[in-house]
């Protein structure tokens, strides 16, 4: 939706980045006030959809031949629950293997913690952050996000493409999920105070559970 903006981004002087920028980055290339925003979502409920993306290399959107880490991985593992399962340590093996997968397939490792470094850290960048909402709640709050940016009014397009594909969709039960998010800590205390920013900066939004979020203070 905003590449459709282009000519707008240059008048503005705004940039896409690309999913390798780090917040460290972002600030040593364009300054440490650079104001930006981004997308966030569950930790476990994006390792999912990056398994399954990957398990598939990248179809149906690209086609991305697996690297060595995620041959490993893909021959051990054939669904997502049976990788988040290896965690409860019933076979330490492949409890083991799980957890290489997680340090070494870069679709896995590259988690909030990578961008964002720790809590402290992107709790002192808040004043930079301009948007910031679960991608449950963006189709929605569209208009907020072009206010946010200052862009034109647009709409949700209808060629946007997407890695997911019912047909490629592996199961995770509940069981499997809560072993997972037990190994990812870090990963949860960012998202919480993702949670936060988004309420802070985008009040009435509906949180994961499907209710409205209570309205914050100002920082």
């Amino acid at each position: 939706m905003i590449r459709t903006q282009n000519p707008v981004l240059r008048k503005l002087r705004l940039r896409r980045l690309s999913h390798d920028y780090t917040l460290d980055e972002i600030d040593a290339q364009f300054g440490p006030e650079t104001r930006f925003g981004f997308v966030f979502r569950d930790p476990v409920a994006r390792l999912h959809s990056a398994f399954d993306s990957r398990r598939n290399c990248s179809q149906p959107t690209r086609y991305i031949p697996w690297r060595e880490a995620e041959v490993r991985c893909f021959s051990t593992f054939e669904t997502f629950d049976t990788f988040a399962r290896a965690f409860d340590g019933g076979d330490p093996q492949r409890a083991e293997e799980a957890a290489l997968a997680l340090k070494t397939v870069r679709h896995f490792y590259r988690g909030y913690v990578h961008y964002f470094g720790s809590v402290e850290r992107l709790s002192d960048a808040s004043h930079q952050i301009v948007m910031c909402l679960n991608t449950s709640n963006l189709s929605s709050h569209l208009e907020e996000v072009a206010k946010a940016y200052r862009l034109p009014a647009f709409k949700q397009t209808k060629t946007a493409r997407s890695h997911s594909s019912a047909n490629f969709r592996t199961p995770l039960t509940a069981e499997g999920r809560d072993i997972l998010a037990a190994q990812l800590p870090e990963e949860y205390e960012l998202y919480r105070l993702c949670q936060q920013l988004e309420q802070r900066l985008h009040p009435g939004v509906l949180d994961d559970t499907g209710g409205t979020t209570r309205k914050a203070s100002s920082p």
